[in-house]
C-alpha cells in the first residue's frame, strides 16, 4: 500500500508533466500557425504571379516544420527547385 507522500510525489510529477507538454506544445501550435500564415501571405504577395501550389502535402509539411518548412517552401519554389 503505498503510504500518503508516495501519492503526494506520484500526483506532483504527474502534474509537472502535464506541465511541461502544456509548455511544449503551445510553442509549436503558435509554431505551425505561423508557418501556415507566412505560407499563405507569400503565396498572395509575393509570389502571387506564379503561386505555390497548396497541396495536402505541403500544408503538414509546414504544419509540421512550422516558419522554416514555409521559408523552405518559398525559397524551393523561387529556385524552381524539386517541383515546389
Amino acid at each position: 500500500m503505498p503510504t500518503g507522500i508516495e501519492v503526494i510525489i506520484s500526483i506532483a510529477i504527474v502534474l509537472l508533466v502535464i506541465y511541461a507538454f502544456y509548455k511544449v506544445m503551445k510553442v509549436l501550435v503558435y509554431n505551425t500557425v505561423a508557418g501556415l500564415v507566412i505560407l499563405f501571405l507569400l503565396n498572395l504577395t509575393v509570389f502571387s504571379g506564379n503561386p505555390i501550389d497548396i497541396t495536402v502535402t505541403k500544408i503538414a509539411f509546414t504544419a509540421i516544420a512550422g516558419v522554416f518548412g514555409a521559408i523552405l517552401l518559398a525559397g524551393l519554389h523561387y529556385l524552381n527547385l524539386f517541383g515546389v
